[in-house]
């Protein structure tokens, strides 16, 4: 994160160029982009089924690593954490997550998820998938968002639960779901959109709905 600091905050169209990397356009969306490409790149209803598991598990995966952040002892940031003056970059707005613990990334829990999910379907653009997670990751570290330390964590909770999760691709309930596609298409690509939608944006709109009622509640309850 030295070295790091050395870097940050002294270019900023370098910046602006690595921030915009965090953008759901130019990460997350891409990412789904490659798990819809590699869905209609096979038409075994194995590796279907496996996309369909490492999906939703990648996004449980997130949800565990955002438990953990809440339940380990807090972790600075890097930006917020004193004894590494870390020069913020150009363009941060400098109250971004001060008030979340950083480890392990959910970030990287999700997206290492998803690249491992796309690995097991087609080899060849899980290989993309993992590069562009990797740059995505650090360019986080590159804006003091994460310690590399966060990151590795997440990436090793994301790949592991999809690893370990794999072999109920062949479970009836995962034919079950693969014959609803084959049945009634409209209603599960639908589902499934919306669904994709929500894991590129980590569902913010509804994390931020459910923060801002139960602010409302809390300050309600209080007076």
């Amino acid at each position: 994160m030295h070295l790091m600091s050395l870097i940050s905050g002294r270019s900023a169209l370098l910046d602006h160029a690595v921030f915009g990397l965090t953008k759901d356009m130019f990460s997350s969306v891409i990412l789904l982009s490659l798990v819809v490409y590699a869905w209609f790149g096979t038409n075994r209803s194995d590796r279907r089924a496996g996309i369909l598991v490492g999906t939703v598990m990648s996004f449980f995966a997130g949800v565990v690593s955002r438990i953990l952040q809440l339940s380990l002892p807090t972790h600075l940031r890097p930006l917020y954490d004193a004894d590494l003056h870390f020069k913020s970059p150009s363009g941060l707005d400098s109250g971004a997550l001060n008030h979340w613990s950083s480890f392990p990334s959910d970030h990287a829990a999700v997206v290492f998820g998803l690249a491992c999910t796309i690995y097991y379907a087609d080899i060849r653009i899980g290989r993309l998938a993992f590069a562009l997670v990797t740059l995505l990751s650090a360019s986080r570290i590159y804006l003091g968002v994460h310690f590399p330390s966060d990151v590795i964590a997440g990436a090793s909770l994301g790949i592991a639960v999809v690893m370990a999760t794999q072999q109920f691709r062949t479970s009836s309930v995962m034919r079950q779901l693969m014959a609803k596609e084959e049945t009634n298409s409209a209603l599960f690509y639908s589902l499934a959109f919306y669904f994709c939608f929500g894991v590129a944006t980590l569902f913010n709109d509804y994390r931020s709905a459910l923060s801002e009622l139960a602010k409302q509640l809390h300050a309600h309850i209080a007076s």
